[in-house]
């Protein structure tokens, strides 16, 4: 595979070493840190870390550690709305939305709305990354996994809360890949489905059948799975991760679990891990 920057073979991802070490990452991030929440096949251009992971861009796209936004940046370096990147008919803009530490293209700080040219080095507080109008390849698309129907050997999670949806926790028996949240509100036969991310996904796999395990223990927070266990067992990209990168994780599939209509569901015990508040049941064929 050739480097999406420079067309030389990659080595770092899907950057060469010379491009990878133009964007060095700062301390503290790892892979997970960075994500896109629009799809490759949308891309109308690419950010590219120092990982060599790309992530696609929307022609408008919000870049900060808020994770409604387009490209989530979790450095404490990134103010919660960071930086906007928008294509204009004259090509790409930049704006800073006044960060803390400032927004930077080819080490210039910006002010105001600054063009980027086609091949940047786009600096989001300690962050450099690639800014690619174009790539020599197109970007392998990430690994997915099929969650339309909750059948064809899938695991299943059905789980019980007491709000007003049904919900049924659907995967595979792999443990790198993503999954999905089915919901169903009270009076409906509708499922509505919740794309997760692997290691949302994962998370909530695990609880679950954590959960499942240990359903007759007379434990209040029975099915608890320890912080340190997670920064061990979940499948980051990096070796690096730690209880805070656990944190992180929870905080997501929070807000995944609340969009479903199953808030405060995924319990946690301080100091020691975290447990699924409500009873689980495995309803296809068990993870390996």
């Amino acid at each position: 595979m050739a480097c999406l920057c420079c067309g030389a073979g990659s080595e770092v991802g899907s950057l060469c070493r010379s491009c990878a070490g133009d964007v060095p990452p700062c301390d503290g991030l790892i892979q997970d840190h960075v994500r896109s929440t629009v799809a490759a096949v949308d891309a109308e251009a690419w950010l590219v870390d120092g990982f060599g992971a790309p992530h696609a861009l929307a022609a408008k796209s919000m870049i900060g550690r808020n994770h409604e936004g387009q490209i989530v940046v979790l450095a404490a370096s990134v103010s919660r709305e960071h930086a906007e990147l928008k294509q204009s008919e004259s090509g790409w803009v930049v704006r800073d939305l006044g960060s803390r530490n400032g927004t930077f293209v080819d080490g210039v700080k910006c002010q105001g709305r600054v063009t980027l040219p086609p091949r940047a080095i786009l600096k989001i507080g300690d962050v450099p990354m690639w800014f690619l109008a174009a790539v020599v390849d197109e970007p392998a698309p990430p690994p997915t996994m099929e969650t339309q129907t909750a059948g064809g050997g899938l695991v299943r999670y059905a789980i019980t809360a007491t709000g007003a949806s049904e919900l049924c926790l659907v995967g595979g028996s792999e443990t790198t890949t993503g999954g999905a949240l089915l919901a169903r509100p009270a009076g409906t036969t509708a499922w509505k489905e919740h794309a997760l991310a692997p290691l949302e996904f994962q998370l909530l796999r695990t609880l679950c059948a954590r959960a499942h395990a240990e359903a007759d223990s007379p434990a209040a927070a029975r099915g608890c799975v320890a912080t340190k266990q997670l920064a061990r067992d979940l499948p980051w990209q990096s070796k690096y991760a730690n209880e805070e990168n656990v944190r992180q994780v929870v905080r997501r599939l929070r807000g995944a679990l609340a969009e479903a209509g199953a808030d405060g569901i995924l319990a946690v015990v301080p100091g020691r891990g975290y447990y699924m508040s409500c009873s689980v049941t495995i309803t296809g064929a068990p993870p390996r």
